[in-house]
């Protein structure tokens, strides 16, 4: 049974309501003033066109996969570089907006939008985004990018040729268009439609076991189709506000499996393997949001939603090894339903008791209803191997949450703020039933003087679980000791500090410190303890009217311990994790003369990872994982007239990274398994950008 551990939330938020009511410090609101016939004569409403556009050329000269990875650059060479962003407007309230980025590119971006000011207003808008992955893969596969992928004639892993390799190229290209319209109802009703459509193709990475001790990475067809709908309704007075929308999502995928041979074929009818891929599906959520003020000092805001994901794509057989083509499955398909519903039903009070002191509360429920039928299924696996049965387990939750918090200007100078909040998560076909995380806080802000402003937040936080359940997980049974991170018990202390100081005009330095520290007391094999800590420094000095300089320093360290078992009986392991990041940079900006001005940025980002573990066996710790990143650049401007600008930008960025786990390792070299023989990305890139800007 759930247990209900909101109740003392609830009454907390119920007494903000009632005390709201009381007291005579809540007088009756004056009518406010009629503003209809207010005109401004100091406001600047612009006319006819204005904005920036530029044009020019970008020149790459060695492009690397990593470095074109979402910005578009798809060979080494030059490009088209065009953009800007352009407004009309006039004095009968029409506009139009116009924003275009990189359209040379292939992570362009276009966005129109236009109509009459209080009236209506249509939108459209296109955007790409590349993804280049798989730097140094090859594959002796041919059919990539279909759902059917053969091996060479008479293949062979023991006598593979590096003429049978082929270079890999492992991208995608997501295309996003989206239409809207949005239009006034009277001047407190608007109504908006929206249509998006996304398509996502190319080749990623897929995996996949053939025998016992045998597998093979490959590229799986990416072919996917995204179709969103919304459309809402929205009302707005000077005390309320309240909206009705409806979202739609339709998935499909154009392929449904893929077919691969086999590279280590036992014999056993395991010469070719298929799996299934991302099944079609479909979701809809129809949501409710509105605010009221009660008062000048009480406002509560409220939101309810409910949702319906249904997902019943045909299952694939078991196997397609002719020896079971007459293994049934229980049904045709998943028929998989998910209902979703949040009732947000206080929403967020807020009472302004005095001037100098607020409070505010929140509760809110999120239900994931699973009803997906349970069945009994009898799966091979690898193609070859029979399992008994087992059923299918459809997840689900049910998660409160709520808080109050405090707010106090104790002076002009101090502030005084506290709170607390409680999560509780019941969940289904889980080793814990449910967990519940109580959290206080408390902050104090201290602005003594107008060149310093100082702040300091502690959270202390405890998640108990309850009811443990032994899962069955089969043919692999899990050690009874082993708790999972997100299901254990954990004591969390937070820590987060911030100093603002500005002792000169033309000087100002930000710093801040955060740790945390988790501890798993009760987690005898899992996550045990984990700690990180960071601080950053950025600072910024005006040297004279002309000239500014900037720097700033960044360092995080993330360390964790962890323990496990092979079996109920095996001596326990422990490992330690220990990654450090440290990043720093500094600049200039200024102007040379009233035509010309410039900057130089120098950017410096190292990483480290260190993994170490302890059998008892006395084994060295892998090889330490290392990224080096290094940024230059320097950029020009020169004003040539009141409409035209020339603009010069030239950059080099190294990338260096080291990772065990592919470095020096061959397609083949591993024993059983045929991979694609990836590096670690390494580059040296410079890019130079020449450019007209024209001014409208």
């Amino acid at each position: 049974m759930k247990r209900n551990h909101m109740y003392p939330m609830q009454l907390a938020l119920g007494a903000c309501l009632a005390l709201s009511f009381s007291g005579s410090v809540l007088a009756e609101e004056v009518a406010a003033p009629d503003t209809s016939a207010w005109v401004c004569k100091f406001c600047v409403v612009p006319e006819g066109w204005f904005g920036e556009l530029d044009f020019g050329l970008i020149y790459l000269d060695d492009w690397s996969p990593k470095f074109g990875d979402y910005r578009g650059f798809d060979d080494d060479g030059l490009f088209i570089g065009a953009g800007g962003d352009a407004s009309y407007r006039n004095a009968g309230g029409y506009y139009l907006d116009l924003m275009a980025r990189d359209l040379g590119l292939d992570s362009r971006a276009l966005d129109v939008r236009g109509g009459k000011q209080g009236g209506y207003e249509l939108q459209l808008s296109y955007s790409e985004i590349p993804r280049y992955m798989g730097y140094g893969a090859v594959t002796p596969y041919s059919g990539v990018g279909g759902d059917t992928l053969t091996l060479p004639e008479g293949w062979s892993m023991a006598q593979a040729d590096p003429a049978d390799f082929m270079p890999l190229a492992l991208d995608t290209e997501r295309k996003t268009l989206a239409l809207g319209l949005d239009f006034g109802l009277g001047r407190a009703w608007d109504f908006g439609v929206e249509y998006e459509r996304q398509d996502k193709d190319g080749a990623k990475v897929f995996s996949g076991a053939n025998f016992i001790v045998n597998a093979s990475t490959f590229p799986a067809p990416v072919n996917y189709t995204t179709d969103r709908f919304t459309a809402g309704v929205e009302f707005n007075s000077r005390k309320a506000q309240l909206r009705l929308e409806f979202t739609g999502s339709d998935f499909d995928n154009g392929y449904d499996s893929v077919t691969w041979d086999n590279p280590l074929p036992i014999g056993y009818g395991d010469e070719v393997a298929q799996s299934a891929l991302e099944p079609d599906n479909k979701y809809h959520l129809v949501s409710l949001t509105g605010a009221f003020s009660i008062t000048r000092y009480l406002r509560v805001s409220a939101k309810v939603s409910t949702g319906k994901m249904e997902q019943d794509d045909p299952f694939l057989a078991y196997s397609i090894a002719p020896m079971y083509a007459d293994r049934e499955l229980p049904r045709d398909s998943l028929n998989g339903k998910l209902e979703t519903s949040m009732y947000n039903l206080f929403g967020r009070v807020y009472w302004r008791v005095t001037d100098s002191f607020n409070i505010s509360a929140s509760w809110k429920s999120n239900e994931r209803d699973n009803k997906t039928p349970v069945d009994s299924y009898s799966p091979v696996i690898l193609e070859v191997f029979p399992r008994g049965p087992r059923s299918n387990r459809p997840y689900g939750y049910d998660r409160d949450q709520g808080r109050i918090d405090f707010r106090f200007r104790a002076l002009g100078s101090l502030r005084i703020n506290a709170g607390f909040k409680q999560d509780t998560l019941a969940r289904t076909y889980q080793s814990v039933e449910e967990t519940e995380e109580d959290t206080v806080w408390g902050d104090v802000g201290f602005t003594p003087w107008a060149w310093l402003d100082a702040r300091v937040r502690y959270e202390d936080s405890t998640r108990t679980p309850y009811g443990f359940v032994d899962v069955d997980y089969y043919e692999r049974p899990e050690n009874p000791l082993m708790r999972k991170f997100n299901l254990a018990e954990r004591d969390r202390n937070r820590l987060t500090a911030e100093l603002d100081i500005m002792p000169l005009d033309a000087l100002s330095v930000t710093l801040s410190y955060y740790t945390t520290d988790d501890e798993y007391g009760a987690s005898v094999l899992g996550l045990q303890d984990s700690e990180e800590q960071s601080f950053n420094l950025d600072a910024s000095y005006a040297l004279g009217e002309e000239t500014t300089l900037y720097a700033f320093y960044a360092d995080q360290t993330i360390d964790a311990r962890m323990a496990g078992a092979e079996s109920n009986t095996a001596a326990p392991w422990t490992a330690r994790t220990e990654d450090a990041f440290e990043t720093w940079g500094v600049g200039v900006s200024g102007r040379i003369s009233d035509r010309l001005t410039y900057g130089v940025d120098y950017m410096s980002s190292d990483s480290k990872g260190d993994i170490l573990t302890d059998s008892g066996a006395g084994e060295a710790p892998f090889p330490t994982l290392t990224t080096d990143l290094r940024y230059t650049r320097i950029y020009l401007d020169f004003m040539v007239n009141e409409r035209w600008s020339l603009g010069l930008d030239a950059y080099n960025e190294k990338y260096d990274t080291a990772d065990w786990y592919i470095d020096g390792i061959g397609p083949t070299d591993i024993s059983g398994i045929l991979n694609l023989g990836e590096t670690s990305p390494d580059y040296s890139v410079n890019v130079i950008r020449v450019l007209a800007r024209f001014r409208l």
